[in-house]
Order: structure tokens, then C-alpha cells, then sequence
């Protein structure tokens, strides 16, 4: 296999600092590759956009280190071009790297992205900006803002605390909601979930036949719940069995727009979106980057 080049973007601060804590593994794995690993480090939000900007002519792979929002502003760096994508997971969620087959493991995310297996991908974009794995409206939203707030947990952990501690807090707002054009109608709703993967908050399943692929969102639309119906089926998120909840519609399209009279917490990708956006325009690119992942042989 011939010597490849591989851009690393790290986010000192992602998964709560243990990011930069297992830095040195990672340099130790790829010094005995046998492949060029370069490191740069994000310094602001929004700078790993603007280094792979800048430096991914000159590589055959720039890779995020890090979690959801290191990938998507990686991505957001490299949209409309062919250098390809990868991810090694170290952040909090790391639903993107699940989405894709990527494991939790220094050695085995190296392994695949010296393996080079890319394949053609779908991009999201919420309004001006991409995301690649999903957005969330409602109570998603809301769990999202809150588990940036957790200090003392980590990964799947602080966002099933920021989950259950929402549940008394939350509560359904009125939207507007049009798919593909056709509206949808005027209602309550609990949650809208846009994947463009499968996973969401650390491994549970809203859309969890969400493909990267396949040109189309997998829409998740759940109408106002009781909260006491929200425990009983939480079993459903971790086995992707929700759509059997009577309060729940899964669809799928190429186009969301979603408004209210109140503002709309948002998530894109596990980042706060506007808090005072109070409509959004949600669209698929179909085969617009290519993404180095653990596909099946």
C-alpha cells in the first residue's frame, strides 16, 4: 500500500479534555503506521473549518479528532471538494463516527483510515450551514443545550442525565411543519428529528434507519407526548422500536422547513444552533463529500 498523508484536526477541549489526554497514544499509533500523520490544533470555534480550508490540497485525508462539532466543522472546511473525510471519535456524543461504523478504539479508527475504503456521501444543511449527521428541534434541542451544561459526566452519560432531567422541564411547543413542500400541518410537537444518520445522543435511535447514502433525511415527528409515556417507551430509543409509539410519525424527505411563533431550540451535529430562530430550512445534498468509513467488504 503506498505512504499516505493524513491532516489530523484536534480539539484540545473536546469530550471534556480527554481528548488532548489520549494525544500521546495517538502520535505513539501513528509513528508506527508507516504513514504521515500531521497535527494541527483548534484554537477557537469554527478554526477547524478554516485550517482545512486552508490545507487539504496537500493531504490525502484530513481527520477530525474529536467529537460531532470537530467533525462537522471539518466537513464544513471541506464541502465542495474530493479530499476525503475521516474521523477518529473522542468526543461526547460521537454519533457521526456511529453513524459510519467507526469504533471507539485509537488503533482500529487508524487502522480504517489507512484501509482508505471512501465512499460518496449526503450532506445536510440547516439554513447557511452543513451538518452531516443530524438536526434536532424540540425537546432535542433542548437536551442538547442543557448536556453542554454537565460538568461531571461524560459521553452517553451526561446526555442520558441531560435527558431525564429535561423531562420536567420541557414542554411542547406549537409549528409549522412542511415536507418536500406538502404541509404537514399546525400542531404541538415534542421533538422533529432530521437524521441524515442513524444515531443521536450518544447510540439512541430516532431515525434509526437513517443512511448516509440514500439521498433522503429519515424524519422523526413526535406529536405531544405525556411525560410518563416518554419513560415507559424510553427502551424503544435504545432498539430503534419508536415509530410503534401511536405519538410518533417517521417519514422521509429532501426538504424540512419547520417555523413557530416562539423561538425553536435547535441542535445541528450536537451544536447549539440560533436560540432565536424561530424558523429553519433544512435540505439534503446528495453525494456532495466523500467519507472514509468502516463499510462492509
Amino acid at each position: 500500500m503506498s505512504k499516505k498523508k493524513f491532516a489530523i484536526i484536534v480539539n484540545p477541549v473536546a469530550g471534556r479534555g480527554q481528548t488532548v489526554k489520549k494525544l500521546p497514544q495517538l502520535r505513539e499509533i501513528a509513528e508506527k503506521s508507516g504513514h504521515q500523520f500531521n497535527f494541527y490544533y483548534t484554537e477557537e470555534s469554527y478554526h477547524a473549518a478554516r485550517i482545512t480550508d486552508k490545507i487539504h490540497r496537500e493531504y490525502d485525508a484530513v481527520v477530525a479528532f474529536g467529537g460531532d462539532g470537530t467533525a462537522n466543522e471539518v466537513m464544513n472546511g471541506l464541502a465542495g471538494t474530493t479530499t476525503p473525510f475521516g474521523i477518529i471519535p473522542e468526543g461526547t456524543g460521537n454519533d457521526f463516527a456511529r453513524s459510519i461504523n467507526i469504533p471507539r478504539n485509537l488503533q482500529k479508527a487508524v487502522d480504517l483510515l489507512i484501509n482508505y475504503n471512501y465512499r460518496l456521501m449526503d450532506l445536510g444543511t440547516i439554513d447557511d450551514r452543513i451538518f452531516i449527521n443530524g438536526v434536532g428541534i424540540g425537546f432535542d434541542g433542548f437536551v442538547n443545550f442543557r448536556c453542554k451544561n454537565v460538568k461531571y459526566l461524560k459521553g452517553s452519560l451526561a446526555y442520558l442525565y441531560a435527558v431525564f432531567s429535561s423531562l420536567a422541564l420541557w414542554e411542547s411547543i406549537p409549528v409549522h411543519v412542511e415536507i418536500d413542500g406538502q404541509n404537514i400541518g399546525d400542531s404541538k410537537i415534542y421533538l422533529i428529528a432530521v437524521g441524515n444518520g442513524w444515531s443521536v445522543g450518544g447510540g439512541l435511535k430516532l431515525t434509526p434507519d437513517a443512511s448516509i447514502h440514500d439521498g433522503l433525511f429519515d424524519i422523526c415527528h413526535v406529536r405531544d407526548i405525556p411525560t410518563w409515556k416518554i419513560l415507559l417507551n424510553f427502551a424503544k430509543l435504545k432498539n430503534g422500536t419508536l415509530a410503534k409509539v401511536r405519538e410518533v410519525t417517521m417519514t422521509r424527505g429532501k426538504r424540512v422547513r419547520v417555523s413557530s411563533d416562539m423561538s425553536l431550540p435547535i441542535h445541528f451535529d450536537g451544536e447549539v444552533y440560533d436560540p432565536s430562530a424561530r424558523k429553519v430550512n433544512i435540505s439534503i445534498v446528495p453525494q456532495s463529500a466523500f467519507v472514509i468509513g468502516g463499510w462492509p467488504e
